[in-house]
């Protein structure tokens, strides 16, 4: 019959975009902050991070005593200093590549269920390592700022919130577990190394037994199903169901090819920066063992967990040094070899982390959906 079509060859209706996605006025506010970050407040970070370099220098320096400085400084071999630029090549890819294979084949976890997979190129995964790394030096606190960035990235690929925030913690729990096996196998090796005091690789092999303890806990089968049932319960109830979920997806990483791939790049990402300060450190004519400069390393890192607002890099560089000076390195060679590891491992990136978390932002949020967003969070122009 003319005029009408057959039932089976009907052509199903075009997919349609999904609607605006509601902002709270607060989350608007903040995302707007960061598309308006000027120069000058680059600057002021960038400012206030010098002092706290100089304010460590000379602390430690007086210390160590200038003298031995000054030597130190005359007998450095620069060349070293190339094999930091690769290492902190090898951190930057490393996340990208962990986020960029953590996105892939997460259709099930989308706020729309008939959404198409994310696909994230490498460049874009770049920009997104880069934005975090840039933002966590804003606010240490564990690198709570980049990662609210990077759960912001989540929300704009699709994923709902509960499932931004499970996508988030399972990234990063992934990559500091591998950081804590790198640990806890330094440890193991310290035992044999009379560099490293035993109380340091003591404490490093129970933490991370324990920590690694009470999660084989939380992620048994029946528990599991208890703590990740999480509706209509409290903030804190549902925070614990991300987690116990986060860390029971963590486990079946070494059961998957992505998750293998994800714990490769994340070995990466470890390597690069422990490639980088060894590198640092034979600049300034010291070599140290493979063990010794791990449980330096890793248990220095921990200090970025302190929430030192503006100044994180402060609080790594100062326990850095003292933890190498205590596996036997010279306090005047620990302290320059972990300022020349952070001229590679904050000051040259801090600036393109910042410029990728504006490019992101207004990549994602033009000028023009300035006005729409704050209608539909509840503000008025």
């Amino acid at each position: 019959m003319s005029g009408q079509t057959p039932a089976g060859d009907a052509t199903p209706p075009e997919p349609q975009d999904p609607p605006p996605e509601t902002m709270s006025p607060a989350a608007a506010s903040r995302l707007e902050a960061l598309r308006a970050l000027r120069p000058g407040q680059v600057i002021l970070t960038v400012g206030v991070a010098v002092i706290v370099t100089t304010v460590l220098v000379v602390s430690i320096g007086r210390l160590a005593g200038f003298t031995k400085l000054g030597d130190t400084l005359s007998g450095a071999t620069w060349g070293w200093l190339g094999l930091c630029a690769v290492g902190q090549i090898g951190v930057f890819v490393g996340y990208a590549g962990a986020f960029r294979i953590s996105v892939a084949g997460s259709g099930d976890l989308l706020e729309q269920p008939d959404r198409a997979e994310p696909r994230v190129g490498f460049w874009y995964s770049l920009k997104v390592a880069l934005a975090g790394f840039g933002l966590t030096q804003l606010v240490a606190a564990g690198g709570a700022a980049g990662m609210a960035f990077t759960f912001w990235v989540f929300r704009r690929l699709g994923f709902s919130k509960r499932n931004a925030m499970l996508q988030l913690i399972t990234l990063n729990t992934a990559v500091y577990f591998v950081f804590g096996v790198l640990g806890w196998l330094g440890a193991l090796l310290g035992l044999l190394d009379p560099a490293v005091p035993i109380a340091m690789a003591l404490s490093w092999l129970a933490g991370f037994a324990v920590v690694i303890a009470v999660a084989r806990w939380f992620i048994q089968p029946q528990r599991k199903a208890r703590f990740t049932e999480a509706e209509g319960k409290s903030r804190i109830r549902r925070a614990l169901a991300v987690g116990v979920s986060a860390a029971a997806r963590v486990r079946e990483c070494t059961h998957t090819t992505d998750g293998r791939q994800i714990l490769a790049w994340a070995l990466l990402y470890w390597i690069g920066d422990l490639a980088s300060m060894w590198a640092a450190l034979q600049a300034f004519g010291v070599t140290v063992s493979v063990p010794a400069i791990v449980v330096a390393y890793t248990l220095g890192y921990l200090a970025q967990s302190v929430p030192i607002p503006l100044i994180a890099t402060g609080g790594v560089d100062a326990a850095t040094t003292f933890t190498l000076a205590a596996v036997g390195v010279p306090i005047e060679v620990a302290l320059l070899g972990v300022v020349a590891h952070r001229v590679f491992a904050f000051w040259l990136p801090v600036i393109p982390g910042l410029w990728s978390a504006t490019v992101l932002v207004r990549e994602e949020l033009p000028p023009s959906s300035r006005k729409d967003r704050r209608l539909r969070s509840g503000r008025s122009e």
